[in-house]
């Protein structure tokens, strides 16, 4: 698809090092990595995430691009978005965790994709307050872990894809797993050749999008 502008977030843990699309895209590229101050952290997250692109103004339709702990906020932030008067016209997640239906908390998602690393997790955060995983640049505490996501009903309402960098990402378990969960959704998914450039593969992921 030919969006209008592309919003780029990463998760509450930390920034994306991966970058956005190739600069020769014909369409401005919006890097945002909200951070999540506050309980509760999803809200805090989303507020911030909001206030980004409000200075901002994308021009729609937006395609949303999630990296890491960042996925399962995106519907959340689509309908942010919608109500500023924002056409999404997709979604990219990008090493990203996926929403699920209800209302599971980042370490339910974990859960799902490793429960041994989940369990650890778990031990971890009741042994010390310095939040977890270690090497996160905002490792997340207790309740950062445990607190419902919001919910995202009727979604997806756009195009998705997966991008599989073959990165390590903290927080959110092996990443092969989800992009197993994208491929049964129905979704392209687009796993990184060696040597392939990271920008280069989200473009070109963004440019298959229907639309």
């Amino acid at each position: 698809m030919q969006p209008g502008a592309v919003v780029v977030v990463s998760g509450p843990l930390g920034p994306w090092d991966g970058g956005p699309p190739a600069a020769s895209t014909p369409y401005p590229v919006v890097v945002a990595a909200p951070v999540a101050e506050r309980r509760p952290y999803a809200v805090s997250w989303l507020a911030d995430a909001a206030r980004r692109l409000l200075a901002v103004a994308p021009a729609p339709p937006l395609v949303l691009v999630a990296h890491g702990t960042a996925g399962p906020l995106l519907p959340a932030l689509a309908r942010a978005q919608r109500a500023a008067g924002r056409r999404v016209g997709g979604y990219v997640f990008a090493d990203a965790t996926l929403p699920r239906p209800g209302a599971p908390s980042h370490l339910d998602l974990l859960r799902a994709a490793d429960g041994a690393a989940a369990d650890a997790a778990h031990d971890a955060l009741h042994a010390s307050d310095a939040g977890w995983p270690s090497d996160a640049a905002h490792p997340g505490d207790h309740d950062f872990w445990t607190e419902r996501l919001p919910p995202a009903p009727d979604w997806p309402d756009a195009p998705c894809a997966y991008l599989h960098t073959g990165a390590t990402v903290p927080g959110v378990g092996p990443v092969d797993f989800w992009a197993r969960s994208a491929a049964a959704r129905g979704w392209p998914v687009r796993t990184l050749a060696d040597g392939e450039d990271v920008p280069a593969a989200l473009a070109a992921t963004i440019a298959a999008l229907p639309g």
